[in-house]
């Protein structure tokens, strides 16, 4: 390869907040949607190589208590690698659970992650507003040796290995220029929708179908719904598009392995990404751009990277680089009776219940394991990073306690 030729890879994924500007129930409306329009794509296309399922179980567990009859499809796409999903059950915020629920967020993950097919290995952890020390020495008890994120970290390079307390390793990536959404604005939102423009404006005639929830128990702005056959496909401009991409990143990168995520915040995949990335392709024939998975980059780069930086200690630094990438410090201290209530049920689960139920067991009595694994499914859905932080609607906050 060429010393100049760069490897784009494309991860199809979406950022699936489990509730956030709507209450859980509101948003797994649109996770239905979502869902069988995933599942139908990924048996109709072959070309749609993956889809990344934003680390988590959860939202898939979520899909199959109101669709249980999809379960064999999810299975077979997981099976086959097509479907990637886990580590976590849930996505939580680091910084306002304990170590103890950090460990058992991985270990459900696991278990929901083999019961469908298979776990990934990869530390992709993009939902935290920063990274505790030990998350290396957390992640390497699961057998993961990479970990993957873009807040709380300012190095020179993308490259880097984390080191926690123990001497613990991870092999690291920090997204470049626009953290996880590079390509989806340098790229997808000027050829789906002509504007790479993600906030400041709104244009109506953009390709969706606006609407507002006006309620006293919907006051939020406008929201709208994606229209898949209202899309348009503007590709004049992509070809000088794709060259300030790959500019713009060879700046954080330093292999010829650049990683790009295609998805948003709840985006739903698109019917034509495969035929997006061929034409990417066709229009940038210097370099090599293909949908790929998180994997396939880490073991990719591994192969290139060369004396990457060592860093210890948390990830927490303010200055980090990119955009979105602030650490919203705010939220430890918002909405206090929601983080009372998850301290309480912390030391209830795991200082009473479990000890006190294991000491019993050895003088005779029963322990009541299915009823504490039901107990730890439930304390897990309190602890989506906007659920655990409060970031989020008043339904929220109430349904949590």
């Amino acid at each position: 390869m060429p010393k100049d030729r760069k490897t784009i890879h494309v991860v199809s994924n979406s950022h699936w907040d489990r509730e956030w500007c709507y209450p859980f129930e509101e948003t797994r409306l649109l996770l239905i949607k979502f869902m069988d329009e995933l599942l139908h794509l990924l048996d109709t296309d072959p070309d749609f190589a993956s889809f990344t399922m934003d680390s988590q179980t959860l939202c898939v567990e979520d899909y199959l208590e109101l669709r249980p009859e999809k379960r064999e499809t999810i299975e077979k796409h997981v099976k086959s690698g097509r479907l990637i999903v886990g580590p976590w059950c849930s996505l939580p915020e680091e910084y306002l659970v304990n170590g103890e629920s950090l460990v058992r967020n991985l270990v459900v993950g696991h278990r929901v992650a083999k019961d469908l097919g298979k776990v990934s290995k990869i530390g992709y952890t993009p939902f935290s507003y920063g990274q505790t020390s030990q998350i290396p020495q957390i992640y390497q008890g699961f057998d993961i040796d990479t970990i993957i994120f873009y807040r709380g970290i300012n190095v020179p390079k993308s490259e880097f290995i984390l080191e926690g307390p123990d001497g613990s390793r991870l092999l690291g990536m920090r997204f470049g220029c626009m953290s996880r959404f590079s390509y989806y604005v340098y790229i997808y939102r000027v050829l789906r929708y002509g504007s790479d423009d993600v906030f400041k404006r709104y244009d109506w005639d953009r390709g969706a179908s606006p609407f507002r929830l006006a309620s006293d128990r919907h006051p939020r702005a406008h929201y709208y719904v994606l229209d898949d056959k209202k899309k348009h496909w503007n590709d004049e401009p992509i070809r000088e598009q794709l060259l300030k991409l790959v500019a713009d990143e060879s700046e954080h990168f330093t292999t010829s392995q650049i990683c790009c995520m295609q998805g948003f915040d709840t985006s739903n995949p698109d019917p034509k990404e495969s035929d997006i990335i061929k034409l990417c392709q066709k229009l940038l024939p210097e370099h090599d751009i293909k949908l790929s998975n998180l994997k396939d980059y880490m073991d990719a780069m591994r192969k290139e990277v060369k004396n990457p930086t060592v860093l210890t200690g948390e990830s927490r630094d303010p200055g980090s680089v990119g955009k979105w990438t602030h650490l919203n410090g705010d939220v430890i201290s918002a909405r206090p009776l929601l983080k009372i209530g998850n301290n309480r049920a912390e030391i209830n689960i795991q200082r009473l219940a479990e000890p006190w139920g294991a000491i019993g067991s050895w003088v005779g009595g029963e322990y009541f394991k299915a009823a504490l694994d039901r107990c730890w499914k439930l304390h897990l859905r309190n602890h989506p990073h906007d659920t655990i932080t409060g970031a989020g609607v008043d339904q929220m906050e109430l349904d949590s306690l």
